[in-house]
């Protein structure tokens, strides 16, 4: 048995969803969904969601502010002669 669409209340929540998260964000999110074909409101909701948990990008992976930080290590050669096989 085919389920109807209830367009009505897919727009009541979408227009719910752009109210909070904004229409900059509710637009293109229409737009991304309009690309897949996928029309209803818990679409749009998770595009909104998980676009709103992203963090921004850090700078550089690692910021030492203090010399003191850096690491000095020392590490021995490896022995690399459990590589080479048995010998004859």
């Amino acid at each position: 048995m085919a389920r109807r669409f209830n367009a009505r209340g897919h727009v009541r929540k979408i227009i719910a969803l752009v109210e909070i998260y904004g229409s900059e964000a509710g637009c293109r999110a229409i737009e991304d969904a309009l690309v897949f074909n996928a029309f209803s409101s818990e679409y749009i909701a998770h595009l909104l969601e998980s676009r709103a948990r992203t963090r921004p990008q850090p700078i550089s992976p690692l910021s030492l502010t203090r010399r003191a930080d850096l690491l000095e290590l020392q590490l021995p050669e490896p022995d690399l002669s459990i590589y080479r096989g048995p010998r004859p």
